[in-house]
C-alpha cells in the first residue's frame, strides 16, 4: 500500500467544505478515481494471463474500489488492485513462490505512475470544485 500526503492544501479543504460534506466527498472519490484509472490499465497490462485457464481471470478482476467512512483523517479511501478472489494468485505473481520467480506488476503500477496520478488528481479536483461550486 502506498500513503500519499501532500501537506499546504488548507484552500482546497477550505473549497470542500464550501461544497458541503457529501458533495465534497463526491469530489474527491471521483477524482481520485479518474486519477488511479491509469495505474489501473497498468496492472491489467502486466497481470498474468493464461488463455486456457477455464477460471476468471486475475487481471479481468482489477477494479478501482473505494470507501467514504471516516477512518483517521482520511474521508475517502480508494483501492486498485485484483479482487479477493485473486488475492493468492496476485501474491504469487508480485513475490513469487518456491516454483514461479516474481514477476510484479502492483508495486510498479503505482510506483511508475506517481506524478501522474498526482498530476490528474490536481486537474480533476480543480475542475470538479469549480464545475459544482
Amino acid at each position: 500500500m502506498i500513503n500519499m500526503q501532500v501537506t499546504g492544501l488548507a484552500e482546497l479543504e477550505r473549497k470542500l467544505i464550501e461544497l458541503g460534506k457529501k458533495a465534497g466527498t463526491e469530489v474527491l472519490r471521483d477524482a481520485g478515481r479518474a486519477a488511479l484509472a491509469v495505474v489501473e490499465d497498468d496492472m491489467k497490462q502486466h497481470a498474468g494471463y493464461d488463455k486456457t485457464a477455464a477460471a476468471p481471470h486475475m487481471r479481468d478482476s482489477i477494479k478501482i474500489r473505494s470507501t467514504t467512512r471516516a477512518r483517521g483523517n482520511a474521508v475517502v479511501v480508494l483501492r486498485v488492485g485484483p479482487s479477493k478472489q485473486h488475492y493468492i494468485k496476485a501474491l504469487a505473481q508480485e513475490f513469487g513462490t518456491v516454483k514461479q520467480i516474481p514477476s510484479p506488476f502492483i508495486r510498479p503500477a503505482l510506483d511508475y505512475n506517481k506524478a501522474k496520478v498526482l498530476r490528474i488528481l490536481a486537474v480533476e479536483i480543480r475542475d470538479r470544485i469549480l464545475n459544482n461550486g
